[in-house]
């Protein structure tokens, strides 16, 4: 129990702790593009772009903040998690745990997954936070608005349960990348070329069921 315990606290670092700095300046650009790009045709079609703000917030949270920031871990620690267990895998690892009775699946895998349902809704809770203080920040500096005219503006449209919509997609992403890197690690071809194979295909399949999968997520949630 206590080597378990070591083992979430250690991937729970290299998931969330790590993959901050990389998400957070990702959406940080992410979302001043966002607005920059929101003002200029909003301001072509209507004349005016007083609903930016609440435009931009909305989209950030139903969708931005989940999605790149779960793309951006499935790259990032999808990869590392297929090529680690790929390599305990070709070096007879693997197996070595399970002859003194230890499960691969509750050793590997659990605290992998553990680690990146909680650090992916974290990391999406954070990366909003930081998106809204980059938008409020640019909209002051380039379009005009002032900031608190900025927040009183940005949740016309959204709502509590987009925030929770924006959680749900944060821990079902997070459950698809450790358990889709898992899968390709144990089945790694021999060899280096294996363990880079399989490193490629998990990152692969873990984007493409997220995109998926948040199309799913994203009609179920406007359904009901």
């Amino acid at each position: 129990m206590k080597r378990r315990l070591s083992e979430m606290t250690r991937q729970l670092y290299i998931v969330g702790i790590e993959s901050l700095p990389v998400i957070a300046l990702s959406l940080l650009f992410i979302t001043v593009m966002l607005i920059t790009e929101f003002s200029y045709h909003v301001k072509l079609v209507l004349r005016q772009d007083s609903l930016v703000p609440a435009f931009s917030t909305i989209l950030m949270v139903r969708e931005l903040g989940p999605v790149v920031t779960c793309l951006l871990l499935a790259s990032r620690i999808g990869a590392g998690i297929a090529a680690e267990i790929g390599a305990m895998r070709i070096t007879d690892q693997i197996d070595a745990l399970r002859l003194v009775g230890v499960r691969p699946i509750g050793y590997l895998v659990l605290p992998r997954w553990f680690a990146c349902v909680l650090g992916s809704c974290s990391l999406s809770v954070i990366a909003l936070g930081i998106g809204v203080l980059g938008g409020a920040s640019i909209a002051a500096l380039s379009l005009g608005y002032g900031i608190q005219e900025y927040f009183n503006t940005m949740f016309v449209f959204t709502r509590y349960r987009d925030v929770w919509g924006c959680l749900l997609k944060s821990a079902c992403f997070g459950t698809l990348i450790p358990w889709v890197a898992s899968y390709h690690g144990f089945r790694c071809a021999p060899g280096s070329q294996g363990v880079g194979d399989a490193a490629t295909r998990a990152v692969v399949h873990a984007s493409v069921l997220i995109i998926v999968v948040d199309f799913l997520l994203t009609y179920w949630l406007r359904t009901i």
